[in-house]
Formats: structure tokens, C-alpha cells, sequence
């Protein structure tokens, strides 16, 4: 028996098998039309977009040093989105890919009014899953966002001053030791946020709070004087706008 006649054998076992597959089932009293919606075709939709905003950052030291919010952080980037929206209480899956400032302001002592203030630009990318609710037929949704991110910082700067007179003492870029700092970040994003559509566009605003699980700092046993936990968390309010590129059928 040739390879072709192996081949075409194959094809009509299938179709028998799924002949008699519809037939059996339709004698337990299943309707033609409900196994026409069982092999129905399920729409997939992708969006790519921008998304940037306004960000501020913190460190939390062990041992417990006197912190504040360093404000004026800025972050940005590309988005692409992945929806099935026949399944709306699933949710779509982001993935990012982010210029993202972080920060911290850290005083001397919990009585001292010098300041030491650092800020780093990483490159971002956060996987988020979005479960939503639609709150129209048009697209528009409340989606809530939790899931990873991981970054790496390629420059920083600082500044120490005094609070209460403003008199800086010294400032510039911060230089990496690798025996002291960490570039590799990673930790756990959650935020919440409003998708408005309009046709094959979307504009969305939303909350995040990023939660550092790694260290700024290496810790004191690897480098003396540095503290024994440093994560750094960051808050951030984004607009984004996004564009429908794909609809099809899997």
C-alpha cells in the first residue's frame, strides 16, 4: 500500500468518525445548531498602543530608616494587549515594555532635616492579567491588573540637600559598584483602571502600585554598610491610547 492511499484511508476514517460523532448526538436529542456553536470559530482581538504618566517612589530600608515620596518620576512606553472577548469575565493579558523612573528620598536621621535622594531610569516589562467588567457593547470596561514585572536600570543620579533651607550639598550622576547595587529589579504589579472605546480605538486610565520583592542594595554581606533589605515600590497614574490591529479567528 502506497504512502497516497494510506493517506486518503485516513481521511475517511476521520470523516467517519466525525459523522458518526454528529449522529450519535443528535440521537441523544442534541440540536445541529448547538454543535455548529461547539465548532464555532472564536474571535480574538490584539491592540498595540502607548501609554505614559506620572509616577512617585520609595524604598523600604531594613533597618527602618525615616523615608518620604520622591515625587516628579516620569515613565512611558508600548503596550500590546491579547482579548477574547466572548469570555468577558476572563479577562486579556498586557504585556508592556516601559522607560520607567523609580526613586526614594531617604533622611540622615529620624531628627535630621538633610535629605538623600536618588532616581534611576529602567527599562520596564510588566505581564498583567486584566479580568474586567464591560460596562457597555461599545468596549467600554473597569478592569482591575495584577503580575509581574521585571526591570533593569541603566543610569541614576542623586542629590543631598537640606529640607528646611534648600542648601544642596552635593549632586550628580550616581555611579553602579556591582559589588554594592543591584540594576535587576522584580516585583508584583496591582492597579485598577477605565477603557473607553471609541470604534478600533481605546483610551484608558488607570492606577498602579508596584511592589519591589529584590533589593536596591546588596545586602550587608556582600557589601559593608549597606542595609539588609532596600525593595523600592513605586506609584504611578498613566493614560494610555490603543489601537485595534487584529480581529481574527482561531
Amino acid at each position: 500500500m502506497t504512502i497516497r492511499r494510506i493517506f486518503q484511508a485516513a481521511l475517511a476514517l476521520t470523516g467517519c468518525i466525525l459523522s458518526a460523532g454528529r449522529v450519535c448526538a443528535q440521537e441523544r436529542g442534541v440540536p445541529s445548531a448547538t454543535l455548529s456553536a461547539a465548532w464555532a470559530p472564536v474571535k480574538v482581538e490584539h491592540y498595540i498602543g502607548l501609554r505614559g504618566g506620572y509616577a512617585m517612589g520609595t524604598a523600604r530600608f531594613e533597618p527602618t530608616r525615616r523615608t518620604a515620596l520622591k515625587q516628579g518620576l516620569m515613565l512611558g512606553g508600548l503596550v500590546y494587549k491579547f482579548d477574547v472577548p466572548a469570555q468577558k469575565y476572563v479577562g486579556c493579558i498586557e504585556a508592556d515594555i516601559n522607560w520607567s523612573q523609580r526613586g526614594y528620598r531617604v533622611y540622615e536621621s529620624f531628627e535630621s532635616d538633610n535629605v538623600y535622594e536618588r532616581k534611576w531610569n529602567t527599562i520596564e516589562i510588566p505581564i498583567l492579567w486584566q479580568p474586567y467588567l464591560p460596562l457597555s457593547k461599545g468596549g467600554t470596561r473597569f478592569y482591575l491588573s495584577a503580575g509581574p514585572y521585571f526591570s533593569y536600570a541603566f543610569s541614576s543620579d542623586y542629590r543631598e540637600y537640606n529640607e528646611a533651607t534648600g542648601e544642596v550639598y552635593g549632586q550628580g550622576k550616581y555611579e553602579y559598584d556591582p559589588m554594592r547595587d543591584n540594576r535587576w529589579e522584580y516585583g508584583i504589579t496591582f492597579g485598577a483602571g477605565m477603557l473607553f472605546a471609541i470604534k478600533r480605538f481605546s483610551v484608558s486610565a488607570e492606577f498602579r502600585y508596584n511592589i519591589g520583592l529584590s533589593d536596591v542594595f546588596k545586602g550587608v554581606t556582600k557589601y559593608e554598610g549597606n542595609p539588609f533589605r532596600s525593595p523600592a515600590d513605586q506609584m504611578a497614574i498613566t493614560l494610555g491610547v490603543n489601537y485595534k490591529i487584529r480581529m481574527i479567528k482561531d
